[in-house]
């Protein structure tokens, strides 16, 4: 299959887009030196965010390379960095040629990304912010950035300057080029000076909710608009400003090249995602709290949680006094914090809903805390810690249980929107790590019960598969597996996540799901053991809540495993943890990602094929290091058997059975995608 259309369409594109180019002159600014060819002339504009001069030399360097490679290369450069300039016509001709499957998951994550950009480009800021969700946790960093910086000129062409200012933030942490660090240091600083230019300062009404990073650029901003008697004074005010704001990022270049400061203090630049070790606040006493939100949207959730949480301590206390309970959703996370500190808590364990765990993430709390859903901002404060159900990890585990199975090469059917971009990304690199390959993808209106058109055009790629990955909820999984047969698609292995099964036994329904393989955890595959009792007893104690939330209750129990563990010993990288929802591997940004089980549909009941391990979460963490290792050296920056009829059949390998009390995290049918780490 080739990459690109041939013949004079594409002669007619170069020079449409040279033409175009030739505008650029009347761009403000543009590179600040002379690289000696176009294809680095165009990488520089590119990482200054001078998109039009981008794309005119990269077409220049199609245009003299002489291998049809590099040519595709460099359009495929020169499309991408069109739609980042908001330029739909000229990115949609250019990558209008291009198949995307037969790019490299990086690449093929960034295409996406342009076509996102394509879309939105007719819409309102307000709309297309909407279309445009923050980046995950896992997301590749060449586009990450990218995500930020667009979100950024939304926000700006929206009169929401904080918030943009916010963005430009966040997409700091994922620049690993020191030239688009320092371009971007300096946009941050000049919208910060026009904010104040507006009245809006660090103290204002619109920055009151701006994390301490976002007001440390409006102060030093404040300080560089304000009159000062002479030099002596004003750099008096910047002192106290390096006071209150110790390790600012503006200390980098800005005081230097826009104060000639001499006095800046050093500042180290983290890679994505990674946390600084030895400065995490540790527990000043033995008194956990759990923070829900016990009324309101999310009660039902929330209290499934806390009855979770509450069994694996009454299971195992450890001679903790019993955790407090606060109802999250009558308190500002300003006064959860207070509260917090007022009762001496050691361990704060919460919130749930996702705003108020981003919210939580900017302030500087005294404890650790470990938050019961994650935040979008990729660098964290030591000591805060993300547990949920996050669809990703699923996605991760259900391609490396693949690839052990046998399979390598895979199609795939996504819903539609930012939840099936997350889990198609999280698999196709979780794939990719292990050696597999994506050659082909499709996505899906879940709204419709139709997806016929979406199955055969993946289908087209069939000779190449060797299994299908498929993400959908119970109904639309049976329906798409159906769909699959109805096209003679019988014999295409089909591997999906926990969201398939309800979570209930039920053969009636899920026949349709017969020799579907899915990943789930350990609360709902386990069997014999301290599992079964522990199932049990929930049972008993908190009757249909514990088996119609099953998931959410086994995120309460291993958020409390959670909490002990910090107390006993903290919580370190590469030390995984057995729980209940999965086994738990700390990684260093705090994130706590679960490894899963393995199971089978047979005679519409899943039998368990393989449960996590200590081991398996190892690995995995060591090809996770790897992949990181090998994008950053080569400059990416970043994208079965059947026995019996049991519902849930005995295995050798499984969590500890020592009858100690091992917790869990969530994902259920009581999944609730507006509040959860599916978000």
């Amino acid at each position: 299959m080739t990459l690109f259309k041939a013949g004079l369409r594409a002669t007619a594109i170069v020079a449409a887009a040279l033409a175009m180019a030739g505008c650029a002159s009347q761009m403000a600014g543009g590179p600040s030196s002379k690289p000696s060819n176009p294809a680095d002339a165009a990488a520089q504009a590119a990482e200054t965010s001078h998109y039009k001069t981008a794309v005119r030399e990269y077409m220049r360097a199609a245009a003299q390379a002489s291998q049809p490679a590099a040519q595709r290369r460099y359009r495929l450069e020169a499309g991408l960095a069109a739609a980042q300039g908001g330029d739909a016509q000229t990115a949609q001709q250019l990558l209008g040629g291009i198949d995307p499957s037969q790019l490299d998951p990086t690449n093929q994550a960034r295409y996406n990304l342009a076509q996102r950009e394509i879309s939105i480009a007719g819409m309102s800021p307000d709309q297309a912010l909407t279309h445009l969700p923050k980046p995950a946790r896992n997301t590749a960093p060449a586009v990450a950035q990218r995500v930020w910086e667009k979100r950024a000129d939304l926000h700006f062409a929206n009169d929401e300057p904080v918030q943009g200012i916010e963005a430009l933030v966040q997409r700091d942490v994922w620049l690993m080029n020191d030239r688009a660090m320092r371009a971007n240091d300096n946009r941050i600083y000049d919208k910060s000076l026009d904010a104040i230019g507006l009245g809006i300062g660090p103290n204002s009404r619109a920055a009151k909710d701006a994390g301490k990073t976002t007001r440390g650029w409006l102060a030093l901003a404040q300080i560089g608009q304000q009159p000062f008697a002479d030099r002596t004074a004003r750099d008096k005010a910047i002192a106290q400003w390096q006071k209150q704001y110790p390790g600012h990022p503006a200390n980098r270049t800005i005081l230097a090249d826009r104060f000639h400061y001499k006095n800046a203090t050093q500042v180290t630049r983290q890679k994505p995602g990674q946390m600084l070790n030895g400065q995490a606040p540790q527990p000043t006493s033995d008194q956990v709290a759990l923070a829900l939100p016990l009324t309101g949207q999310f009660q039902n959730a929330a209290q499934a949680i806390r009855d979770g949480f509450m069994f694996a301590y009454q299971n195992n206390p450890a001679g903790m006094p019993q955790p407090l309970i606060y109802d999250s959703n009558t308190m500002s996370p300003q006064a959860l914090l207070s509260r917090a500190e007022s009762d001496n808590v050691g361990i704060l364990v919460g919130p749930l809903d996702k705003s108020k765990v981003q919210a939580m993430s900017d302030l500087s709390l005294p404890m650790p805390e470990i938050a019961l859903n994650t935040s979008s901002d990729a660098d964290q404060r030591p000591g805060f810690y993300q547990f949920g159900l996050a669809p990703e990890d699923e996605a991760a585990s259900a391609a490396a249980h693949a690839v052990q199975a046998g399979y390598t090469h895979a199609l795939a059917l996504v819903p539609s929107g930012d939840w099936g971009d997350r889990v198609l990304d999280a698999f196709r690199s979780a794939l990719a790590a292990r050696g597999g390959q994506l050659v082909g993808y499709q996505t899906y209106d879940e709204s419709s019960h139709d997806h016929s058109q979406a199955i055969q055009q993946v289908l087209a790629n069939q000779n190449n598969a060797d299994f299908i990955f498929v993400a959908a909820q119970p109904l639309q999984a049976r329906l798409i597996r159906s769909q699959l047969k109805y096209y003679h698609a019988a014999d295409l292995p089909m591997v999906t996540t926990s969201h398939a099964f309800s979570g209930t036994v039920n053969p009636g329904e899920d026949i349709d799901l017969d020799d579907v393989h899915f990943v789930d955890m350990p609360w709902l595959l386990g069997h014999g053991g301290t599992i079964t009792r522990l199932r049990s007893e929930a049972a008993d104690a908190y009757g249909d809540e514990a088996k119609s939330y099953a998931r959410l209750f086994a995120m309460g129990m291993d958020a409390w495993l959670l909490a002990h563990k910090l107390d006993q010993s903290g919580l370190s990288t590469g030390q995984p943890i057995e729980g209940m929802s999965g086994v738990l591997s700390i990684q260093p940004d705090g994130y706590i990602k679960r490894y899963l089980g393995w199971a089978v549909f047979h005679n519409g009941r899943p039998q368990t094929l393989s449960m996590p391990s200590i081991s398996q979460a190892k690995s995995g963490d060591s090809y996770a290091q790897q992949q990181q290792k090998n994008n950053a050296g080569n400059g990416n920056s970043l994208s079965a058997p059947r026995s019996g009829n049991n519902a849930v059949a005995p295995t050798a390998a499984g969590p500890s059975t020592s009858g100690q009390s091992t917790p869990a995290a969530p994902s259920s049918s009581g999944n609730d995608a507006s509040w959860s780490s599916g978000d």
